[in-house]
């Protein structure tokens, strides 16, 4: 009997279990967030890679000059192209000047703006004019691609100058002789300026409100920055002369006085005048 009540015992255990078995639920696989593609990030238009070797800078003034209140500009680029916006997208070895006044330089990549602090010169020019107000003022010259961006400090110069106020625009003339006088050699010659002081050669190269005078023989002004050369049709006044007087053979020629700072580099045509003579 009590081998009897154990079986049946043992067999009641067994259907139980099975039926707790059959009673728990399936594992399910974890649910996966359902999101939508990803959408392609377009990539950021990179400036192309300038030259290692390119630079841009003032040819003039220098930096520390002092100029009159409307002075002119020389534009210098090496390594780089000088070409109008719009010209050659994409190429970073072409662009165009832009003058800064009183800013520092722009960013890689940014667009310069177009107002009375940032002067374009999209034409491609590598000179102009500018007019400012007496005292001091920073000149930046930011060089960029043909969609106006900015090549960045690196491929942009900043100088300092002075603007001194003037009572009269700067002039040269001849107080004699006139233009077509019949004259004897020697050439008697008197100097005349408005605007500019005399100084001599040498004295104050920086300061582009004084200078020297120099008269060319049968030959044209001197453009703005190069250095008047010296010979027998290129005579330098250099102690600060405003009387001279030239010996010349017979016959017709052509005086021009040539004012130029104290280094010898010219004030350009602006600051010149040419007069013919016919010597006797």
């Amino acid at each position: 009997m009590r081998l009897l009540f154990a079986c049946l015992v043992s067999l009641f255990v067994f259907i139980g279990c099975a039926g707790e078995e059959k009673k728990q639920p399936e594992e399910k696989a974890p649910e996966v967030a359902k999101t939508a593609p990803a959408k392609p990030v377009p990539a950021k238009k990179a400036m192309p890679t300038r030259p290692a070797d390119a630079k841009v800078f003032f040819a003039w003034p220098d930096d520390g000059a002092k100029v009159p209140p409307t002075f002119d500009m020389i534009f210098g680029a090496k390594g780089v192209d000088v070409v109008p916006a719009g010209t050659a997208p994409g190429d970073p070895t072409k662009g165009h000047h832009h003058v800064i006044v009183d800013a520092q330089a722009m960013g890689v990549g940014m667009v310069v703006p177009k107002d009375a602090q940032h002067i374009h010169y999209g034409k491609g020019q590598t000179g102009g004019q500018l007019t400012l107000s007496p005292g001091k003022h920073t000149l930046t010259l930011q060089f960029a691609d043909a969609g106006h961006m900015s090549y960045g400090p690196a491929l942009s110069q900043t100088i300092n100058v002075e603007v001194v106020a003037m009572e009269k625009s700067p002039r040269v003339f001849f107080v004699e002789p006139a233009d077509g006088a019949k004259v004897k050699s020697p050439v008697k010659m008197k100097f005349g300026i408005e605007g500019m002081t005399v100084r001599p050669a040498g004295e104050a190269p920086l300061e582009k409100t004084s200078g020297h005078h120099h008269i060319i023989v049968d030959g044209k002004a001197i453009p703005l920055g190069g250095t008047v050369g010296m010979g027998a049709k290129s005579i330098h006044y250099g102690k600060g002369q405003t009387e001279a007087e030239l010996a010349l053979e017979k016959g017709k020629h052509t005086l021009t006085m040539q004012f130029a700072d104290g280094a010898h580099r010219s004030y350009g045509a602006k600051l010149s005048t040419t007069i013919t003579v016919e010597v006797e």
